[in-house]
């Protein structure tokens, strides 16, 4: 062979292309066709001792002809399929081993060996980059058809396609109709409220007055299934805005109507067979059909809305700009300042300068300082108000379990102090009845004041202080208050973490001083002296009522703080 490294030699056949291995394709299924009618005429002029292995032969070999016939209308169809090559090689392989088994299997000539030998040969480094070019030619091509089609990159094509498959997963569970998301569609144009026990969407944005009455009864329904959040106005007037599962839900509803139902009594027997339970009474399960079922967690989590390259190209506009701002940027009317000339050159004539407004155009473009460093709040000692508990809010703390009373002792949940609020109490025990997650209410009614409602800095006196043991208070021991992490996690109805929420967007840190008056660094106070004890009764006094041993000691421990 005359060959020299890395070329072939010049007798060597080249690979077939699309065209050949569409024929290759052709008569493979011809042949294989061939056998198998063979071994039927085998069959039928059989004896009959012979006729079951005969028929046997002829299964097998029916068998494989189809198989090399599916193969084959397969390569046929791959242009329309606008695949790759590769893929039209596969299909042609298969055909020519289904060929090649079905004469095998029909005890004939195995001519179809001599198709499968002319695909095993590999192709020349110089046609495989031809090849190569032309894949990658081909696909830059459909690349921009799609693009023109759909506006849209390959990865938001494929998430776009993501989001139909999610819509129609999650759309038909909802148990919504039309109605549902025309509430939805009316809540996102930002003009929907709720006042006197109806829904209206008013004519104009901050005009509660009057407007299209909207479906109070759905309303509520998307209310309580936490598709919609309430912002409540100074005259009473609720404004519902979509919460994130509701935008998400109304887009996944708008991908897929073919989900909703046509009438509200099929909506409510679709949520009655997926909501009831056999062991369950019929009022329980009516009250379930009625209750709207949450978002699919997973289709919830993994939505996106596919973003289009014009607004790529508009993000990217503004992003340059506001990374030329940050940067400085140019300055009108301001030379840009140049590095001095090393070698001796007779200087240009300098250009007027701007006759005014430079120092204003300086302030204006220059780039932006930093701000002073505050001062570091790990380290200030922050003063706040103290709470005394009432007689009546100390009995509060007596009935709390002595665990959980010393759990809220070395969490400061003692006294702690809350923070001004624009929402009154009675507002707020409502959200923590309807808006919280179940496994929030085991844990809050635990302690005396609750427990997830507070947070690092309205906690109270540390538990060394409540002893009077200012000399070991514990901001005093550790040098510093205890620092919340600033971050807290967004629930959803069914109890999973949903997002991670970053409550101080400047990082600014929540801590807990301990709201004794104490010094927290410095000299250590004098250690304060016990309160006296209690006097013991005489003989002739009535002796005390019985009192369990555990519960008489929690007193005694929670009266000592007292």
């Amino acid at each position: 062979m005359n060959q020299t490294q890395g070329t072939p030699a010049p007798n060597t056949p080249a690979p077939p292309g699309p065209e050949q291995l569409l024929r290759i394709a052709r008569v493979a299924a011809e042949l294989a066709v061939a056998a198998a009618d063979h071994a039927t005429d085998a069959v039928c002029h059989s004896r009959s001792g012979s006729t079951p292995r005969l028929e046997e032969v002829m299964h097998a070999a029916h068998a494989q002809a189809c198989e090399a016939e599916k193969y084959a209308g397969w390569a046929a169809g791959w242009q329309a399929e606008g695949t790759a090559e590769y893929v039209l090689r596969r299909y042609v392989t298969s055909a020519a081993d289904a060929a090649v088994r079905a004469q095998q299997a029909a005890g004939v000539e195995v001519t179809a060996a001599a198709l499968r030998g002319q695909l095993d040969q590999e192709p020349t480094a110089q046609e495989h980059a031809e090849r190569e070019s032309e894949r990658r030619r081909e696909e830059a091509q459909r690349e921009a058809e799609e693009r023109a089609e759909t506006g849209m990159d390959e990865g938001n094509r494929h998430q776009a396609r993501m989001n139909a498959y999610y819509a129609e997963g999650s759309v038909p569970e909802l148990g919504w109709t039309a109605g549902h998301v025309r509430v939805l569609e009316a809540a996102e144009t930002g003009r929907l409220y709720w006042r006197d026990k109806q829904a209206r969407q008013a004519a104009q944005h901050g005009q509660w007055e009057g407007g299209r009455k909207v479906s109070s009864e759905r309303t509520r329904a998307l209310y309580d299934a936490r598709f919609l959040l309430a912002t409540r106005q100074a005259d009473g007037t609720r404004v519902l805005a979509l919460s994130p599962m509701g935008q998400v839900a109304l887009e996944l509803a708008r991908l897929h109507p073919e989900g909703l139902y046509a009438t509200d009594q099929d909506a409510y027997q679709a949520r009655y067979d997926r909501a009831a339970k056999r062991h369950q009474r019929s009022d329980d399960k009516k009250a379930a059909a009625r209750r709207l079922p949450p978002l699919d967690h997973s289709a919830l989590r993994n939505y996106r809305r596919p973003v289009t390259l014009a607004e790529q190209e508009l993000r990217a506009q503004r992003d340059a700009v506001e990374q030329w701002e940050d940067e400085g940027g140019y300055c009108p009317g301001v030379q840009t300042p140049r590095p001095a000339a090393t070698t001796h050159t007779v200087p240009a004539p300098a250009a007027p300068a701007a006759p005014v407004g430079q120092a204003l155009l300086r302030r204006l473009f220059a780039p932006r300082r930093k701000a002073a460093p505050s001062p570091d709040p790990l380290r200030t000692v922050i003063r706040r108000p103290r709470r005394t508990l009432t007689p009546e809010e100390r009995a509060v703390v007596q009935d709390v379990p002595l665990l959980n009373f010393q759990g809220a002792l070395i969490m400061g949940l003692v006294d702690p102090v809350p923070n001004a609020s624009p929402m009154t109490e009675t507002e707020g025990e409502w959200v923590r009845e309807h808006a919280w997650p179940d496994h929030f209410r085991p844990t809050e009614k635990r302690y005396p004041w609750g427990f997830h409602r507070w947070s690092m800095c309205e906690r109270g006196v540390c538990w060394n202080c409540l002893a009077n043991r200012c000399d070991l208070c514990v901001h005093r021991q550790k040098g510093g208050p205890d620092v919340d992490g600033n971050a807290d996690w967004v629930w959803g109805p069914t109890g999973m973490g949903v997002a991670r929420l970053i409550v101080r967007a400047d990082d600014a840190p929540c801590v807990w001083w301990c709201r004794c008056s104490c010094p927290k660094d410095g000299p250590a106070p004098v250690r304060k002296k016990a309160p006296a004890a209690a006097p013991t009764p005489t003989p002739d006094e009535a002796p005390p009522a019985s009192v369990p041993r555990q519960r008489a000691a929690q007193h005694a421990s929670q009266d000592a703080l007292f």
